[in-house]
């Protein structure tokens, strides 16, 4: 699986960033394919399922379609980390 450029994950970051505004998320970039979502207080996740689904419900609204798989780590108010991959379609199969 391929990775994104950097300037590729910058504009899945900036998206993902439109959406996130009005609820006090923040971003962090890292290579190779990693974002950091700082959540505030009031937003948790029970497992990583949920996670799996915010993370592709997100990437849908922010109308991102993934052709590498993708790293994202959410750090909860505590700082604690959990890490899902989202699985990407390689570039040939996205119509």
């Amino acid at each position: 699986m391929a990775c994104m450029t950097p300037a590729e994950l910058a504009l899945v970051a900036r998206r993902l960033e439109e959406i996130f505004k009005n609820f006090n998320i923040t971003l962090k970039v890292g290579i190779p394919n990693i974002i950091a979502i700082n959540l505030p207080y009031e937003i948790s996740f029970k497992d990583e399922n949920a996670m799996n689904a915010f993370g592709y419900q997100s990437l849908t609204a922010a109308g991102i379609q993934l052709y590498s798989d993708l790293e994202l780590v959410f750090i909860d108010f505590a700082k604690r980390e959990t890490s899902i991959i989202l699985k990407g379609i390689p570039r040939e199969d996205i119509n």
